[in-house]
């Protein structure tokens, strides 16, 4: 790792003068040795740096803006947003997907309209985590682009909003034909509360033509403990697909049902010892003597994690 500077070291004085080289390999290292340097000297250097003649150097400045912090970083990413290449593009999305300065938000708002899908895709991603409520309405609007990853951006901003006031819009979006938006609508119905109207969109998501969209559905279920999911869940422990049964039994686990403990209990016999865990950490939590029988089966699992999670089971599951 190259040493962290300080701002008045000769040290930085060399890295100005290499970034200012004609030969641009050496400019290139020099940004991105400047990602370890601090203070505001070394954040104009890489800022200057993301308006270089060479791509090289303009793609590395913007991954080593990722060590540095405030507005006008983000002002410079989202700059970048629209360079004429498409390596310096993506890396100022990945940087500025990292930031957290919420005094931008406006500016990513802004962008989150932008006439170039890729730009408004990552606005929204930057946006995510800010959860701005000022947000959502470019969230919104997001939802009828043309472009599903511009869609799927939009649902991670709902999603983190958790904002009830945009169930009728999941809704539709929960019918997309873009498998990645229907799984990015099941993450941001995780908000719903067991009796809302949304709840049926999200347990027919537990039967979704593609895998990870019934995936991202135990998860939401899981987080929301919808006590209504009991029999999909059930139903959902025969999937095809071992992490859709991995998630539907940390889901059964985290609701308790006894009524699942067949369908756990069975899992105990899966070859995937990821699926096995978590079939014995769902029955230590529905913590019921009925599942001894399953347990005491299975005690002499090959896989030493899934072994300790079985004694774990069967302390919990002993009669009172």
């Amino acid at each position: 790792m190259a040493p962290v500077f300080d701002t008045f070291d000769d040290d930085l004085d060399d890295l100005a003068e290499r970034a200012a080289d004609p030969d641009a390999g050496i400019r290139r290292v020099a940004m991105m040795e400047l990602a370890e340097a601090v203070g505001p000297e070394a954040k104009v250097l890489l800022l200057k740096g993301l308006g270089d003649d060479d791509a090289t150097v303009r793609a590395a400045a913007a991954k080593a803006l990722d060590e540095h912090d405030g507005p006008e970083v983000v002002e410079g990413l989202v700059r970048s947003l629209e360079d004429t290449d498409e390596d310096v593009r993506r890396t100022a999305a990945e940087t500025l997907s990292e930031k957290k300065e919420p005094a931008c938000g406006p500016l990513l708002i802004e962008r989150a309209e932008h006439a170039d899908p890729f730009v408004q895709a990552a606005a929204l991603r930057a946006l995510r985590e800010l959860v701005l409520p000022d947000a959502l309405a470019a969230a919104l609007k997001a939802l009828r682009s043309a472009s599903p990853e511009v869609r799927r951006e939009g649902l991670g901003v709902i999603g983190y909003l958790k904002a009830e006031s945009a169930l009728p819009a999941l809704l539709a979006t929960a019918r997309d034909t873009d498998a990645s938006v229907r799984r990015a609508t099941m993450a941001a119905l995780v908000f719903l509360r067991s009796g809302g109207p949304g709840v049926p969109t999200l347990l027919a998501g537990l039967k979704d033509e593609n895998w990870q969209v019934r995936e991202e559905a135990a998860v939401s279920i899981a987080k929301s403990r919808l006590p209504e999911a009991v029999e999909p869940l059930i139903a959902a422990m025969d999937d095809p697909v071992w992490q859709v049964q991995a998630k539907t039994a940390n889901a059964l686990g985290r609701i308790k049902p006894v009524e699942a403990i067949g369908a756990l209990g069975r899992a105990l016999e899966s070859d995937v010892s990821n699926l096995r865990k978590e079939a014995a950490a769902a029955l230590g939590e529905i913590a019921d003597p009925r599942a001894l029988t399953f347990l005491e089966r299975s005690a002499e699992d090959p896989d030493p994690d899934v072994r300790k999670l079985i004694r774990w089971a069967m302390g919990r599951c002993q009669p009172s």
